[in-house]
């Protein structure tokens, strides 16, 4: 299958070289080759370079979304953000907790790392990211995504991908804004959250401080009944919830920097209560020790009660403490105009206090981990290609090693790019992956991934890019468990293989009035699959809850100079979920029908100066898609939402210079 990419994009080359033509007008054209953080991030060694690499050279597949166009499409939360980037699915991990699914493959945790200004949420003991109610978005100045692999530059929790948010607060504000939003569904009332932030910059010295907090629910949907679970049936909108807390507070003195931030998020299903409880401080100085090499040292702390969870009203099945105290220091230095390199160190210690554990829990209630890595990344420039080279090198005492290299050809000519990618990444066992290892040892998983990316901007205004991708996974962390109470066992191993191919298609138009943002993704498991709960007997060409096309249009019309309409379209093709018990009372699946996605917000801006309005309908036709489990994993699928309609207000006063 990969073969048939290949030639697919080849023949696209030949057809894109044959018709160039010199467009100097590209090098004005901000919104598709201005450098993003993450792309300094992804090569950090020029971002001390005079010549930085455009978005259409990154040596990764990047997707980069705006405030504006977070604002455009009236998102709701970050689930509705993620919706709309190619390959990007949310689904059910357990509990009525969604996690991030990407390019057919479950990849909640520690397969994409998810930061927050710098901050990374992905939790300490299973490496997962609770998605839902949970992030603000209209707090976001950006984000900043990776679809592909980052171990050689993040390490062992970004073997599928990296999203890099970055707070309005932290960036661009200087000023005051508050900012509310509301959710409403015919029967019930879907969220109410709200936020403020504050920030002043100067030269020498900057701070920002923001506080967001919600409530919110799972689902709207009445008289539900888990047929796997079998609990009696009740209403969503009263059983369950999402309430989201975050607390972020920055500081800069010249080079010297500190940021803190406590988060916390409270889920449900009907019958069991689940918290995520986050604390990080980190600390770093920029040490310039000449004009070409930079030190960067920082120390940072992390501590966190995640997955709590227990019946309602009761003391928790499961509470666990997990810490991190973490050293890194990272140089850039440059070797030339057209030569760079980044390199460096860290070392960190994990611990995990277990407060609660299950009975037949057969795990340490103490347990500490100690990793060392090293990794470098080299940037080469010439006329024909610039090429990227890196590796990173990790020991835990626990699990071994892990080496991972990196190599990318990338280039633009004229109006054309083109990028070929290779990367092997892995996955790090993290501390309940370890603590529960059915054998008493587990291995990190190892990815090899292979990509090819070829874009082409027909005029200013107008760029296509398509590019594939597969990814073999082996030695596969998989989760599992049998019994009931007393009888309850859960355990972790290695599966031999799994990963997926596919093509992700983006075409975008922007014009003075108006702009659009078409994606196509097509994924499809890979042959040889072993890890029996990701299938489903209809079909070994899709993984359970996944489905193998998707669809986006994101539109916005400017109707006057403050007022624009923003209609915005996913369609997922069938899907396989396991939603019911055979008659013998074992997990069986079924097919869920396609759905569409029509969404519609209006924006008001400056309807008083300083003051934004908006008003939307989410669901615009009542479809309701589920959200299935990723996994045969004995949960059914949660119910959709059914339609929301969307108010929003946000008020900002600058600061005067």
């Amino acid at each position: 299958m990969m073969k048939k990419y290949t030639c697919a994009l080849l023949f696209l080359l030949s057809a894109c070289w044959a018709g160039a033509q010199d467009l100097d007008s590209l090098l004005n054209l901000n919104a598709f080759t201005e450098e993003s953080d993450l792309q300094k991030i992804l090569n950090k060694n020029v971002a001390v370079s005079v010549q930085k690499l455009s978005a259409r050279e990154t040596p990764g597949i990047i997707s980069l979304v705006t405030a504006e166009e977070i604002q455009n499409s009236g998102a709701r939360d970050l689930t509705d953000v993620l919706r709309m980037i190619p390959g990007f699915d949310v689904l059910q991990d357990l509990q009525f907790v969604m996690g991030i699914g990407l390019r057919g493959s479950w990849a909640n945790e520690g397969k994409v790392l998810v930061m927050v200004d710098g901050q990374p949420f992905n939790d300490l003991l299973y490496q997962g990211v609770a998605l839902g109610n949970r992030f603000p978005v209209d707090a976001i100045e950006r984000i900043e995504i990776i679809r592909g692999p980052g171990s050689a530059i993040y390490g062992g929790s970004a073997e599928y991908g990296v999203i890099n948010i970055l707070t309005k607060a932290a960036n661009s504000l200087d000023g005051v804004a508050v900012y509310g939003t509301g959710g409403f569904h015919a029967d019930a009332v879907g969220r109410t959250n709200g936020g403020v932030m504050a920030a002043s910059k100067s030269e020498n010295f900057a701070w920002d401080l923001s506080a967001f907090a919600g409530q919110g629910i799972v689902s709207d949907a009445t008289q539900y009944a888990d047929a796997i679970q079998q609990y009696e049936a009740s209403d969503l909108a009263s059983s369950t919830k999402a309430d989201p807390l975050n607390l972020n507070l920055g500081l800069r003195y010249k080079k010297l920097a500190f940021r803190t931030m406590y988060d916390q998020f409270e889920t449900s299903d009907p019958m069991v209560d689940v918290s995520f409880k986050n604390f990080f401080a980190d600390l770093r100085y920029e040490w310039a020790l000449t004009n070409k090499l930079t030190l960067t040292p920082q120390v940072k702390y992390y501590n966190q009660v995640p997955w709590t969870y227990g019946s309602k009203g009761e003391a928790p099945d499961f509470e666990a403490r997990a810490t991190r105290l973490l050293t890194e220091v990272d140089a850039a230095y440059e070797l030339s105009r057209k030569a760079s390199v980044n390199f460096g160190a860290l070392y960190f210690h994990d611990n995990g206090d277990y407060k609660a554990i299950l009975n037949g829990f057969t795990g340490s209630r103490d347990l500490s981990l100690d990793n060392v890595a090293f990794y470098a990344q080299g940037l080469f420039k010439h006329r024909l290609a610039n090429a990227t080279v890196g590796f990173r090198y990790e020991k835990n005492n626990r699990y071994g090693a892990a080496f991972v290299p990196r190599l990318a050809l990338t280039k633009k000519i004229e109006n054309l790019h083109f990028k070929v990618l290779y990367s092997q990444a892995f996955r790090a066992p993290s501390l309940q992956n370890i603590n529960i290892a059915r054998t008493g040892k587990i291995k990190p998983e190892k990815s090899d991934v292979f990509e090819l990316e070829l874009g082409y901007q027909f005029t200013p205004e107008m760029l296509l890019a398509l590019n594939a991708f597969s990814i073999t996974t082996r030695r596969v962390m998989i989760y599992g468990s049998e019994g009931a109470d007393d009888t309850f066992q859960e355990w972790y191993e290695n599966a031999t293989k799994s990963g997926s191919q596919g093509l992700e298609l983006v075409y975008s138009i922007r014009r003075k009035m108006w702009y659009a943002s078409l994606t196509y993704s097509y994924s499809q498991a890979i042959s040889g699959n072993t890890v029996d709960v990701y299938e489903v007997p209809q079909t070994d060409k899709q993984y359970a809850g996944f489905p193998a096309h998707k669809v986006t249009l994101s539109t916005n019309i400017s109707v006057t100079s403050h007022v624009t309409i923003n209609p915005t379209f996913i369609y997922a093709g069938r899907r396989y979920a396991y939603t019911t018990l055979d008659e013998d009372e074992n997990p069986a699946s079924t097919e869920l029908d396609p759905y569409l996605l029509a969404n519609v917000f209006l924006n008001y801006r400056d309807l008083l100066p300083g003051l934004t309005a908006g008003i939307g309908a989410y669901d615009v036709f009542n479809e309701r898609p589920a959200i299935a489990q990723a996994y045969n994993g004995g949960y059914a699928p949660i119910p959709g939402r059914s339609r929301e309609y969307i108010v929003k207000l946000a008020y900002q006063i600058n600061f005067k210079k």
